[in-house]
């Protein structure tokens, strides 16, 4: 019996991340991209061509360099030159998780600004902020939700 990914990644494609203060987080266009990109590539097992990835997953394929070019920077992908070339999971769907893969897409993970390396904070509250346990722990939350392995989403024989 195989289980499409399409119905998967349609549930990923519009991910709401969290909402705080009123305003949405959310995943851009291109880390779906690469989200879908990775499950197709795990789904064939194979080698699969850009127009093949852009065709199955409903991806522009202007988008296809820089989503390739992302993915195979994180050690996700890797590119296979030739006529009967294009892309091939470097990562077992075992060991990559989604998470991996929005953290190669996504220029910040954290849910506040005062979660950052440098810990800013407008009112220099970091180290009394009672606000900012409830923001630690959304966010250990929120990467354990995205640690989902991709072999969770591959077909089921």
């Amino acid at each position: 019996m195989e289980m499409s990914i399409c119905h998967r990644e349609t549930e990923l494609s519009s991910v709401t991340i969290g909402y705080i203060g009123g305003y949405g987080m959310q995943l851009n266009v291109t880390t779906d991209y690469g989200i879908r990109v990775v499950l197709y590539l795990a789904n064939k097992n194979g080698v699969a061509s850009s127009n093949e990835i852009c065709m199955e997953m409903g991806i522009p394929c202007t988008y296809m360099h820089k989503i390739a070019r992302t993915l195979k920077n994180a050690g996700i992908i890797r590119e296979i030159r030739g006529s009967t070339g294009g892309f091939v999971l470097q990562k077992d769907p075992d060991n990559l998780s989604i998470l991996h893969i929005v953290s190669a897409f996504e220029k910040t993970m954290n849910i506040n600004r005062c979660m950052e390396e440098d810990k800013f904070c407008s009112r220099d509250a970091v180290p009394f902020c009672p606000v900012r346990d409830l923001y630690v722990e959304a966010q250990a939350e929120f990467h354990n939700k995205l640690n989902v392995k991709i072999s969770h989403f591959l077909k089921q024989s």
